[in-house]
């Protein structure tokens, strides 16, 4: 390569850059700026003086009742379902943004770098 870059090229790696910085500035703020997970809990279970919470999706009348209506295909959904939710609020949402920007970004870099002058 003889050092000069086509327009293309430098479009691609100054959107790259920005779609880095901008990602993980996002991130680290939400990151900073999320609360902790908060509690759903339907119900409450005391073990030894301690208070626990009891998530509705892991007690055993609602793990019964998906498998009873879905079988065991319906509470593998319903479990993932709850997982890929939990995917978009507190710092797993930073988590997923930086990742995402740092994936994209580096697609971004990659399409540049095969460009021909």
């Amino acid at each position: 390569m003889n050092g000069k870059h086509s327009h293309l090229q430098l479009s691609l790696y100054l959107i790259a850059a920005a779609v880095l910085l901008v990602g993980l500035l996002s991130a680290g703020l939400i990151y900073r700026t999320a609360a902790e997970r908060e509690s759903a809990a339907l119900s409450y279970q005391v073990v030894g003086g301690s208070v626990y919470a009891v998530d509705p999706g892991d007690s055993k009348a609602y793990c019964r009742d998906v498998e009873l209506y879905g079988g065991t295909s319906g509470r593998l959904i319903a479990d993932f379902n709850r997982w890929l939710s939990s995917l978009w609020h507190g710092k797993r949402l930073a988590y997923v943004l930086a990742i995402f920007s740092a994936g994209i970004a580096y697609i971004c870099f990659s399409v540049a770098r095969g460009q021909e002058p």
